[in-house]
Parts: structure tokens; C-alpha cells; sequence
């Protein structure tokens, strides 16, 4: 997966947020969920930008009538929409402020400010906030299976990113499977690519295809075909390193044309030139056919964007 789509997969905007209690119960404040809505309405569109103003509005609001649990809710969420501009000085003062509100017990924001330290170059430093978040999760018998999971995926990555595949695998054991199985399709996909990245830095290459494939199936089952597309990619060449040539033959044609229709030409070029491969040294007619379609598709593509204007 794209390293830089990371914080688009993986956080959202909050409802709800932290363990803190609100100085003030009673009815919400109209103008603050008004502007609240707007921006999730906007973020939900793609509109960043706009959900970014909403929020901050809401904050603002949150602020004058002080109420400790939105000011947190709504700081963790413009402080995600400041990360994915990457405004991470930005994002990382809101995250300070959304945790002094919730009396430091918010662990989606630990684990935001996690990966924007992460984005940052400090892979250390991005390590020990991440422990820090698992100790706060052992009184939160609630939320914490959960959390737990997605910091035992953050630091499984970490390793993988190193090229430690076993502690990479010591960490995904740890994920409870039942908390993993209801974290919904995006998260699962993510567990599922970085359990192939591990088990291939370890030269267990038919396991890790097997992975990649869950990895891309969990992907197209939340419409994220991009990274599906990617994932395909993976498994092919975790195939073709098992010496499974028809199988990473299929995965990599698959991979080129999502990619192609994606707007990854880059990435397309690179699996269809290793589909032709495979396809010409098994004399597959009907995949070189296939392939032949493909690089028509993708030539006039790339002729009618050099076309010259009238």
C-alpha cells in the first residue's frame, strides 16, 4: 500500500472520542453540530479543504461553550484533516489538545500522532509513543482489543519497514483475531498486506501470496481498488519468487489493468511487461491476446493526452 494513503485508510473522524466527561451535560450545541455535520458530510465527499473550515468552526464553538469531550472529539478531527494536508506541526497541536481534554486517555489520537511522527522520519520516537498507547489500553477492556490491534499493525509495519520480518510476525500474533475480524475490511486488508510483507522478508513466499490475495480481496471489498491493485502486484511477485509462474501471471495482469484504470501508469507498465513475460515463456495465446488488448488501451490513452490542441 501507498505509504502516503495511510492516514486516509486508517483514520476517520470521531464521533465519539477519549475517556474524558464532558464539565457540562446537557443538550448539544446546535451551531457546533451543525458545523460538525458539515464537515463530516464534506470529509465523507473528499473535501478536505472544506471539511478542514467546518471543523474548525465546530472547534472554535466547542472552545466558548467549554465542553471538554468535543473540544477532544473535535480537536482529533481536524487534527486528521491537518495531517492528511500534511500540516503535521498542525495536526500534532491539535492532537496535544485533544488529549489534555481527555485527561490523556484517548488512544486514537495516540496512534494518529504515532504515524504523523512516523511521516516525519522518527521511526523510534513513532515506536515508544505506540508502546505507550498499548499501556494505556490495559485498563480499557471495552475499547482495547481494537486499538491494541491497529498499534500491533502499526508496529508490525515499523518492522516490516526495517526488513525485520519476524518481529513483524511476533507483533501480528499478538492481534486479537475477534477484535480484527470486526474492524471492518480496510483494516483487515491492511493486516493481511503486512503479514505478506513479513512472511516475504522471511523467503516464505507461498504464504505470503496467499496474504497479498487476502490483502487485495479485503481491498475490492471496500472499494479501495487502488490499493487492491497494488496488493495484486505483491502477490505476483510472491509467485513468481515460489515459482508459481501461471498464478503470478494472473495477478499480475490483473494488477496492471486496476492500476492502468486507477491512473498508476508506472506502476501498470510494471506488471503488464512481467504478465508479457510470463505469458510469452509459457506461450499462453489467450493471455498474450489479453496483454496485447491492454497495451492498445493504455497507447491510446497515452496518445490522446500528447495530442496537440486545435
Amino acid at each position: 500500500m501507498n505509504r502516503s494513503n495511510l492516514l486516509a485508510l486508517l483514520f476517520i473522524p470521531l464521533l465519539i472520542a477519549g475517556c474524558g466527561s464532558p464539565r457540562v451535560a446537557g443538550r448539544p450545541d446546535a451551531v457546533m453540530e451543525r458545523n460538525a455535520a458539515a464537515a463530516r458530510s464534506a470529509y465523507a465527499a473528499g473535501a478536505m479543504e472544506n471539511a478542514d473550515v467546518f471543523y474548525h468552526k465546530a472547534l472554535d464553538r466547542a472552545r466558548l461553550a467549554d465542553q471538554s469531550a468535543d473540544i477532544a472529539r473535535l480537536a482529533y478531527n481536524l487534527a486528521v484533516c491537518r495531517a492528511q494536508a500534511r500540516k503535521y506541526e498542525e495536526a500534532l497541536a491539535l492532537l496535544d489538545e485533544a488529549e489534555f481534554e481527555s485527561d490523556g486517555c484517548f488512544p486514537e489520537a495516540v496512534l494518529l500522532r504515532a504515524e504523523i511522527i512516523r511521516h516525519l522520519g522518527r521511526a523510534d520516537e513513532a515506536a515508544a509513543v505506540v508502546q505507550s498507547g498499548l499501556e494505556m489500553l490495559n485498563d480499557q477492556k471495552e475499547k482495547g482489543g481494537l486499538m491494541r490491534a491497529q498499534m500491533r499493525l502499526f508496529l508490525a509495519d515499523l518492522a516490516c519497514a526495517r526488513g525485520a520480518g519476524r518481529a513483524a510476525l511476533q507483533q501480528l500474533d499478538q492481534v486479537d483475531a475477534r477484535a480484527l475480524k470486526s474492524s471492518g475490511a480496510v483494516i483487515q486488508a491492511k493486516a493481511a498486506l503486512t503479514r505478506g510483507r513479513a512472511l516475504q522478508l522471511e523467503q516464505r513466499f507461498n504464504e505470503a501470496a496467499a496474504a497479498f490475495d487476502r490483502s487485495a480481496a479485503f481491498y475490492q471489498q471496500a472499494r479501495q481498488y487502488a490499493d487492491m491493485a497494488a496488493a495484486l502486484q505483491c502477490s505476483g511477485r510472491a509467485c513468481a519468487a515460489a515459482d508459481k509462474r501461471g498464478e503470478a501471471l494472473n495477478r499480475h495482469y490483473r494488477a496492471a489493468r486496476s492500476m492502468f484504470l486507477s491512473g498508476d501508469r508506472a506502476g501498470a507498465r510494471t506488471s503488464l511487461e512481467r504478465a508479457e513475460e510470463l505469458a510469452g515463456a509459457a506461450d499462453d495465446r489467450k493471455m498474450l491476446k489479453a496483454i496485447a488488448r491492454l497495451e492498445e488501451e493504455m497507447r491510446g490513452e497515452a496518445d490522446r493526452e500528447i495530442s496537440p490542441l486545435k
